[in-house]
């Protein structure tokens, strides 16, 4: 966003913490994340990251793009969503979630489906929005990003889309964070693949 900003690398804040900012109260739904700012406590993937956007002037330069950016978060949800009821995590193994026939279906039907509409939807233009990095934009390329380091071959058929995950990768802010150089600390995998 380019806004300053304190992260758990900062503040000292492990995952050890947990209970202690839970007691607290601070987290308005009792959940991660937490965004302190403006003497407000933000929780919500969602409302944080248009709170983030509004502030930095990322939410999209017309209604269209902003609607756009907006289309995009609803999408990244979805596609986090699907991943949550069926892949599993670092902490959560498979067998709790599903089996071998699910996680297979999830990466050869459903993934598939919800790339080639976002393929079509880039059209011949390399972003979604004429900034490439609007906050619906920034918010898919996590959820690609944690998809990729699932399955590394996930862009074969949608390679426009594999274009846009490519050219965020290299943009400097994101390079930092994906190093654990930013205020957040390392940016760790949280879905895996089965044993």
């Amino acid at each position: 966003s380019g806004l300053p900003w304190k992260g758990p690398k900062d503040l000292g804040f492990t995952v050890e913490g947990w209970g202690d900012l839970k007691a607290s109260g601070k987290c308005p739904f009792g959940q991660l994340p937490l965004l302190e700012v403006d003497g407000l406590n933000l929780g919500q993937c969602i409302a944080i990251v248009n709170y983030i956007g509004k502030k930095a002037g990322t939410e999209g330069k017309n209604p269209e793009e902003f609607a756009m950016s907006q289309m995009l978060l609803a999408e990244a949800e979805d596609l986090y969503n699907a991943l949550q009821k069926i892949c599993p995590t670092i902490k959560v193994p498979l067998e709790k979630k599903g089996d071998l026939a699910s996680f297979k279906k999830l990466w050869s039907e459903t993934v598939p489906a919800h790339f080639s509409k976002l393929e079509l939807l880039l059209g011949d233009k390399p972003a979604f929005t004429s900034t490439g990095q609007v906050v619906g934009e920034l918010y898919l390329w996590s959820m690609l990003h944690q998809m990729k380091l699932v399955k590394d071959d996930i862009f074969a058929a949608t390679p426009k889309l594999e274009s846009f995950y490519s050219t965020l990768a290299e943009e400097p802010r994101v390079k930092t964070l994906l190093s654990g150089e930013s205020t957040y600390g390392p940016w760790k995998q949280y879905f895996i693949s089965p044993p």
